[in-house]
């Protein structure tokens, strides 16, 4: 121990707890309740003096005659639970004080560009700065309600803007709320929520392929690239949304047994899917890699975000958009999944067990390829007449 001209202070010099350098360990002691304690408050090395040392003891002996703390530990908690409690009080009142527009460009902007593919974010942006902005950005967030989206949906009504455009604004304004509840960047009622002042439009797909149409695209995506047609494949055979094919692993696959293992889809559940024999067979040529392994990586190793441009050159080129001018009737990489749910109704396939094999949460869902079941049940009931 090292001598000094502050009572209750003790210094210790130790070798070696710098890179073999020479340190002091700075300690005090002092008594509470009869008891005598010890504490250490640091080193030399980072910053602290004997007199500092002394001075945060004196501060200490007035708290314990004081009956606010017993302990430099003690004491120190309750400085640091203080800084958070004002740091979190900070917080607050900038949260009051912050609008649509810092929120959309500080956060919200910057997550979406990292997460969404590039034309998902674009359309978001532009969406934000035509009307968003202009109607909520300078309002503070908990000054916006459902009448300050009434009077952004009036103004997009007298500009003509169809119903899907106005609920696009709607839903885009929920999202980036929802976004700021999630990161408790805003605390309050999400005023987007449950919105059902507009009408609700008919967005779903019911375009499928022929088996003609299939293989024809199927052809031509494989010419340019193997992996794309083997996603095809599995999406048109299998059934399989996008997302999932993205997720699978080599783990997730058992090519003898003829399935496939899809985690965490979209409903919030874990499914099989069933391979066809000719998608069996493709993954059968495949190298087989690590369990955790993804079975399409992208350039980098991870999991590739969206389909690649080679689908949609590879539906152009052979004209099955051409003269479509109804987003609902064209065909993207989704149809697919249309595509292997029409074929099962048109095989006979009940719908019930459609809805299992898509991993349709709803049996409504399921219900819009019913159409496609009518000439078998109206075959059904012929027997009525033998």
């Amino acid at each position: 121990m090292r001598k000094n001209k502050f009572p209750g202070v003790r210094e210790k010099i130790v070798y070696g707890h710098i890179l073999n350098k020479k340190d002091i360990s700075y300690s005090i002691r002092y008594t509470v309740n009869g008891v005598r304690r010890e504490e250490t408050i640091g080193w030399k090395s980072e910053g602290y003096t004997a007199e500092e040392v002394y001075n945060i003891r004196s501060a200490l002996i007035k708290a314990i005659e004081a009956g606010k703390a017993f302990s430099y530990k003690e004491q120190t908690e309750q400085r640091q639970q203080e800084k958070l409690a004002n740091e979190e009080a900070l917080k607050q009142e900038q949260l009051k004080e912050m609008t649509f527009s810092f929120l959309f460009e500080n956060y919200y902007k910057p997550h979406i560009k990292r997460k969404d593919k590039k034309s998902t974010f674009d359309r978001e942006v532009a969406l934000y700065e035509k009307w968003l902005k202009p109607f909520l950005g300078d309002v503070k967030l908990n000054l916006i309600s459902r009448i300050s989206l009434i009077s952004m949906l009036d103004k997009m009504e007298k500009a003509r803007l169809s119903n899907r455009s106005k609920n696009y604004a709607v839903a885009l304004t929920r999202q980036v709320f929802n976004f700021a509840i999630k990161r408790d960047l805003y605390i309050g009622v999400n005023p987007a929520a449950k919105f059902d002042e507009l009408k609700k439009e008919d967005n779903r797909r019911m375009r499928f392929l022929s088996k003609e149409e299939l293989n024809n695209l199927l052809e031509e995506i494989k010419k340019h690239s193997y992996s794309v047609y083997l996603m095809a494949l599995i999406s048109a055979d299998c059934g399989l949304r996008a997302g999932e094919i993205f997720k699978l692993t080599w783990a997730d696959i058992d090519i003898k047994e003829r399935l496939l293992f899809l985690r965490d889809t979209k409903n919030g559940s874990n499914r099989h899917a069933y391979m066809s024999k000719r998608v069996q067979c493709e993954l059968s040529k495949l190298k087989s890699g690590e369990g955790n392994q993804l079975l399409f990586p992208s350039r980098d190793g991870e999991q590739i975000k969206h389909i690649s441009r080679t689908f949609e050159r590879a539906v152009k080129t052979i004209g099955l958009n051409k003269g479509i001018t109804d987003r609902k009737q064209k065909i993207v990489f989704h149809s697919l999944r249309h595509t292997y749910a029409s074929r099962l109704v048109d095989k006979g396939v009940s719908i019930y067990e459609v809805k299992e094999l898509l991993g349709h949460k709803d049996i409504k869902m399921t219900m819009r390829y019913s159409h496609l079941d009518k000439e078998r049940l109206r075959k059904s009931v012929q027997v009525l007449d033998e």
